[in-house]
């Protein structure tokens, strides 16, 4: 009787032993499962600001170029009326 009552015990103590290693695991995994989401969202805010941010410079910039040469950049557009090479007309 006190052997089967050891073994009772024993077979208690090793299953409840088991069954926390088991929940232990189990909140892991939560709990890495939602760090890592939260670590994937806040990678994407930080893309979306950083894209943000370039688009508005890149806007800023355009701005300011057209407020201090309202006649336009000199690149060789149609519009400047600048090509960058000389152009000779000749007619035959």
């Amino acid at each position: 009787m006190y052997i089967e009552h050891f073994l009772n015990l024993v077979m208690l103590t090793f299953c409840t032993c088991i069954l926390r290693c088991l929940v232990c695991i189990v909140i892991s995994c939560l709990v890495c499962s939602v760090l890592v989401v939260l670590f994937v969202l806040l990678l994407s805010y930080v893309y979306l600001l950083y894209y943000v941010c370039i688009a508005v410079l890149t806007l800023d910039a355009g701005l300011l170029a057209r407020s201090q040469y309202s006649e336009g950049p000199a690149t060789g557009h149609l519009d400047t009326g600048f090509f960058g090479f000389p152009v000779s007309i000749s007619k035959r």
